[in-house]
Parts: C-alpha cells; structure tokens; sequence
C-alpha cells in the first residue's frame, strides 16, 4: 500500500524506481498493489490520479477527502477481479455518505472532467512552485520546495508553527507537518493572482524568520 505523494509526511513523492519495483514484486508474488489517493488524487496534482504520473495500474484506489468537496464521503476503486471479493452489504463503513454527498460527489467529477480543469491545476500548480522557488532563491531559512500541481510544500531549516500562526493573522491559511514543512494545499480553482497574494503574505514572515533560523541551522 503506497501513497504515491506522501502528504502528511510532508509533501513527499514516492521514487519512481520504488514504486516499479513495488509493483513488480506485486505481480511476482501474486500481492495486491493498493494506491493511497486519499490527499493527491482526484485533481490535486493536475491529473485524475496521481499514480498514473508513473503507468502503474494498482489493483485497488483510495479516494475520500476531495471526493464530496469536504463532506463525508469515501470509496475504493478495484479491478473486476479484486473487486469479486467484496458483496454487497459485506464491508460496512462509517464514512461512506448518503445520497447528499454522492450527489455532491457526481458534480465534483463532472467539473473535474470538464475540458481545460486539469490544465489549470498544472498551469496554476507550475506558477505556484516557480514563486516558491524564487522565495527559496532569496530566503536562506527556506531549505527545499518540492511537490506537484497544487500539492506543494516549503521546507524550513527550522520550526514553520510561528509561521502558519503569523501567516493566518495576515489571512492565508496553510498548516505545518513533520514540524519544518509548510504544506499548501489550496483549491483547484485559484488562479495565479491569489499565489501571488500567498506570496506577499509569506515572504516577510519568513524574512522575519531568516536571522534566528540561520544560525539555528549553522549550529545544527
């Protein structure tokens, strides 16, 4: 079982050789291959599923948060083999949803389908990182910026906590992981000019943090 993308890990994708070998062992073996597309599918970075980046064909797919746009709703995807091992009524859940969430789930899909959605989200994704990067060229206290479409992250070189809370006061919402990783994660939907209204907001903060957090990082 993989996470193609790890997300509250920290933003980190899973290597291409891993992922093949992990599959191949799969097929050797006779081992179902279970992709976790729970945080990076269904849109997140730019395609409907994160694995397909790869050519993997996993055997079972994991979806949930993005599938009801927030309301509680999960189901598994599987191949016509794998999927004759489930009957109706055998595997109960408490996160299944009711008719309000699948139909709220169907039109979900249907924006993802709609023609140009998914260009967007890399377009807009490849222009989030570009600013990021430049943040990192400029800003010691930034170590890596790495992620995909609109699932991105900013690793410090020290605690990024002081930063989610002085970033939420000047109205961007963003969370840290792992303790350094800012994790961003923001809707398909953004266009270039609210990844330049996050960066306004970020750039002084993490300025503020460059003295302190330097010699932090000297002295580790």
């Amino acid at each position: 079982m993989v996470e193609v993308i790890q997300g509250e890990g920290g933003i980190v994708e899973i290597h291409e050789d891993f992922l093949k070998a992990a599959a191949e062992l799969c097929q050797t073996h006779g081992a179902l291959l279970i992709c976790d597309e729970i945080q990076c599918g269904l849109g997140r970075t730019g395609r409907m599923f994160t694995f397909s980046k790869f050519g993997l064909q996993p055997d079972i797919v994991v979806v949930a948060k993005p599938l009801a746009a927030g309301l509680p709703l999960a189901a598994i995807l599987a191949r016509e083999e794998v999927a004759q091992a489930f009957s109706p009524g055998m595997h109960g859940t408490t996160f299944g949803g009711g008719p309000l969430q699948c139909r709220v789930a169907l039109k979900v899909l249907e924006i993802l389908e709609r023609p140009g959605f998914l260009a967007h989200v890399t377009e807009v994704g490849a222009y989030f990182r570009q600013e990021l990067e430049k943040l990192r060229d400029d800003l010691p206290v930034i170590q890596e910026v790495r992620g995909d479409g609109l699932m991105m992250a900013v690793e410090l070189i020290t605690s990024g906590q002081s930063v989610v809370r002085q970033a939420l006061e000047a109205g961007l919402l963003l969370n840290c992981t792992q303790e350094k990783v800012l994790r961003f994660l923001p809707p398909l939907i953004i266009e270039k000019h609210h990844v330049d209204e996050a960066i306004g907001v970020l750039r002084p903060v993490l300025a503020a943090l460059e003295p302190a957090a330097a010699v932090k990082g000297v002295n580790a």
